[in-house]
């Protein structure tokens, strides 16, 4: 077998077998991987804490016919803040659930590798759902998916009407004349608003931006629905989250 390393978060881990762990990683060299993490779930495994949901190590790893093996883990941020709040633990849950569906196995992308890194160290300060929604936008503009949203995407008209209209099937945000019997997620323009800021903003200065209850919710049920609607996967941690981010 072939021995390789990864310099990989962990975005999925399940129970495998007795004592093992099947784990989801994203690497910056190869992209999405998954591999069994044998005996981890013993209590004097010395590779449990770099095999836990969110890490970020060094995995040295054996190709095995069907799946890779972890052989070393490496711990080099534990992210400890993630668990210590409920809302960024289902937040960060959130971001790196929508890595892993819509990503394939081993296609290396460095840039997203750095983005969701970047905001799992973010997250420690900034508004965890305001992160959550930053992140999905930026995701979306690396995969090609990014909601169009300085016009109509039908008729490139203005949106300063009342409400506008986030549809995955137009791919954007439309009018109320070019709605007609799609399938559309309503906002007001002010959310708009905000969604642009959001994938514009540098990143360090995410924590100016302000909302109010509406806006979030608006934003992060359109995205939910624009995602779920593009990967054609639902996504279950975000879904979770409602829950908290609704009250």
């Amino acid at each position: 077998m072939a021995v390789y390393q990864a310099d990989a978060i962990v975005i999925r881990s399940r129970e495998y077998g007795e004592s093992d762990r099947l784990i989801t990683l994203f690497s910056r060299e190869k992209g999405k991987l998954e591999a069994v993490a044998k005996g981890v779930r013993k209590p004097k495994s010395t590779q449990r804490g770099g095999t836990q949901l969110f890490t970020y190590a060094d995995f040295l790893l054996y190709r095995g016919k069907t799946l890779d093996t972890v052989n070393q883990a490496q711990p080099r941020e534990n992210f400890i803040h993630l668990w210590d709040d409920f809302d960024r633990t289902i937040t960060a849950s959130a971001m790196v659930e929508l890595l892993d569906i819509s990503t394939v196995r081993e296609q290396p992308d460095p840039e997203l590798f750095t983005l969701t890194l970047s905001f799992l160290f973010l997250l420690k300060h900034l508004d965890p759902y305001m992160a959550q929604a930053a992140y999905a936008l930026r995701l979306m503009h690396l995969q090609g998916y990014l909601p169009s949203m300085e016009g109509c995407t039908e008729c490139g008209g203005d949106l300063s009407g009342e409400q506008v209209y986030l549809s995955a099937e137009a791919g954007g945000f439309l009018c109320a004349a070019c709605k007609n019997n799609r399938i559309v997620i309503a906002l007001n323009p002010g959310s708009l608003a905000l969604m642009r800021q959001l994938y514009q903003a540098d990143l360090v200065k995410i924590d100016r931006l302000r909302w109010n209850k509406k806006m979030r919710q608006e934003i992060l049920e359109s995205l939910c629905h624009y995602c779920e609607q593009k990967f054609e996967r639902k996504l279950l941690a975000w879904r979770q989250g409602s829950e908290f981010w609704n009250k």
